[in-house]
């Protein structure tokens, strides 16, 4: 009888730990929405302290990246740039998969800077800047996104299109390089029937496949 008593008060405990948790966990959640209304609102100082205060309450990880993000925005903003790097890192920490909605992305200050610190963000900035015909941006966010890292088939993405790039100002051994190491990264990579076909890129893509 006695052991069935202690099963029943450990029971009861672990259950009011629980629902303490997710008190918790709820406050956390709410402080989070007020401090992304007040930075809505342009009230920056009311935000960062209310953003901080929701951290300290214990968020999800996703949440965790969401308050750190804003408090990024927060510091840029300010001028801190320092203080924004920190920010995005640890925003990052939490959620690596994070991105930027578009049109935070588009900001003149915060954006370049997330895509220096984010491997995905840089290759998707570099292609879209690729496509607008903005060489010279493509390959820094390119070459940023290799740097900083990001999975074997973007990173031979990344390669691919620097060559096409380098092949466009006409330097070919340049040009070569990319291709061996985008092919190094992905021996399978091909190009889609409207790259083969380029007159420039194609034949020497084609001259370097056919030596693997």
């Amino acid at each position: 009888m006695r052991r069935l008593l202690l099963l029943g008060v450990a029971l009861a405990l672990a259950g009011c730990a629980q629902f303490g948790h997710l008190v918790q966990r709820t406050k956390a959640q709410t402080t989070l929405v007020d401090g992304l209304r007040q930075y809505d609102a342009g009230d920056y100082a009311a935000s960062t302290r209310t953003l901080n205060a929701a951290l300290e309450l214990g968020l999800s990880d996703d949440d965790r990246g969401v308050a750190h993000k804003h408090l990024a925005f927060i510091q840029c903003s300010w001028g801190q740039e320092r203080q924004c790097r920190d920010e995005f890192r640890k925003a990052l920490a939490a959620d690596p998969a994070l991105e930027l909605a578009p049109a935070e992305a588009g900001h003149p200050v915060w954006g370049p800077i997330f895509r220096s610190m984010s491997g995905s963000s840089a290759l998707n900035a570099g292609l879209k800047l690729y496509e607008e015909g903005n060489y010279a941006e493509s390959v820094k966010n390119l070459q940023g996104a290799i740097d900083l890292g990001v999975p074997v088939k973007q990173r031979a993405n990344a390669h691919k299109h620097l060559a096409f790039i380098q092949c466009s100002w006409g330097q070919e051994r340049e040009c070569r390089d990319e291709f061996r190491k985008a092919l190094s990264a992905d021996p399978a990579l091909q190009l889609a029937p409207e790259e083969a076909g380029h007159p420039v890129w194609g034949p020497i893509f084609r001259s370097l496949k056919t030596r693997r």
